[in-house]
């Protein structure tokens, strides 16, 4: 008898575990991407508190549901109408206080994020205005180049590492707004006339690498169309980067540096020379890729659909080194982003 009590009790446990559990590991699915800017950080953290009191007050309000459920439910014979209760002072004082003092937490953690996002340092290390409109963006850096698409690829918004970089952002014609995942922040574009004020974001990027960007806001019927990139630096990679884009030459390989492991890559017809290529775990690696014919082609590597590096274009014959940053060991796809079909290929990461 005591053995059928006490698997009874290991199934309810079960039954009432089961869920909280799953809903655990959506809550971690759930999460956004991991931040690469300061401000990213800080919002960031704010969205994981809030994740944990919205997981309390779930668990807190369903567990007492559920008790009540399983407590009070009616037996098969019982006839007997219940004690009712029309009120409790002490309760509604607890349940009225505890969502008061919860909201007023998460205000005060809200105010203290949205300072950090409007924050605004005296001397950016870079400024740059960013046009958008149907269905691109324009980069125009302060006293210098400016960066448009070319040959249909997206445009590349390149700034130093661990310096503030601040962008003012205008619209040329509907509304957009200048996204980038890993940043956790957007910001609308918005036409606002001659005596209006161009919206302005500004952020430090902590992590070199390349980044994806989109406009988040519906801008028409090639909205999707609308992406740009983000290639983030150390300020020496930088300067040379803008200084050849300024006098018009080919820009230097991202990231710049030696690596122990470098991949040959070369492209014509259409086609990759090699189909696959293996590289060590956590350790940088370059590729040098060689484009043997006048059309643009790159090298970009991917895990799944996410853009895990993005190698720039070359829009006509001619060899870059790209350095791509370390790898954990895993299997990957290098292909061209103007020739996803038919120039594709595969990574494989090893211990």
């Amino acid at each position: 008898m005591q053995r059928t009590v006490a698997r009874s009790r290991r199934r309810s446990v079960l039954r009432a575990g089961a869920p909280l559990l799953l809903i655990g590991l959506l809550g971690g699915c759930l999460l956004p991407p991991e931040p690469v800017t300061e401000v990213g950080e800080d919002v960031f953290n704010l969205y994981v508190i809030v994740l944990i009191l919205a997981g309390i007050v779930f668990v807190g309000v369903e567990g007492f549901i559920l008790y009540a459920i399983v407590r009070y439910r009616r037996k098969p014979g019982d006839e007997t109408l219940p004690e009712q209760i029309h009120g409790n002072t002490a309760v509604e004082v607890i349940w009225t206080l505890i969502p008061t003092v919860i909201v007023l937490i998460l205000f005060g953690f809200s105010m203290a994020t949205l300072g950090d996002v409007e924050a605004r340092s005296e001397n950016p290390g870079v400024t740059v205005q960013v046009d958008g409109f149907q269905w691109n963006w324009t980069f125009r850096y302060e006293d210098g180049p400016v960066v448009q698409a070319q040959g249909g690829e997206p445009p590349v918004l390149t700034v130093p590492v661990g310096e503030p970089v601040r962008l003012v952002l205008n619209s040329l014609d509907v509304n957009h707004s200048f996204y980038v995942p890993q940043f956790l922040i957007k910001r609308d574009l918005i036409d606002l006339g001659e005596n209006g004020r161009d919206n302005e974001l500004e952020f430090t990027i902590t992590e070199a690498g390349t980044y994806a960007g989109q406009c988040a806001e519906f801008c028409g019927e090639r909205h999707a169309d609308m992406v740009f990139v983000v290639e983030a630096m150390d300020r020496a990679a930088y300067d040379e980067y803008i200084a050849a884009l300024a006098s018009g030459e080919t820009p230097p390989a991202t990231g710049g540096g030696d690596c122990a492991t470098t991949i040959e890559i070369k492209a014509n017809n259409t086609q990759f020379d090699i189909d696959s290529f293996d590289v060590p775990a956590d350790t940088d690696f370059c590729i040098t890729f060689e484009n043997q014919e006048n059309m643009p082609h790159n090298v970009a590597i991917y895990e799944g659909d996410e853009a895990i590096f993005t190698g720039e274009f070359l829009n006509e014959a001619g060899e870059i080194t790209y350095n791509v940053p370390a790898l954990p060991a895993g299997e990957y796809r290098f292909n061209c982003d103007a020739h996803s079909q038919a120039m594709v290929g595969d990574v494989t990461v090893t211990q």
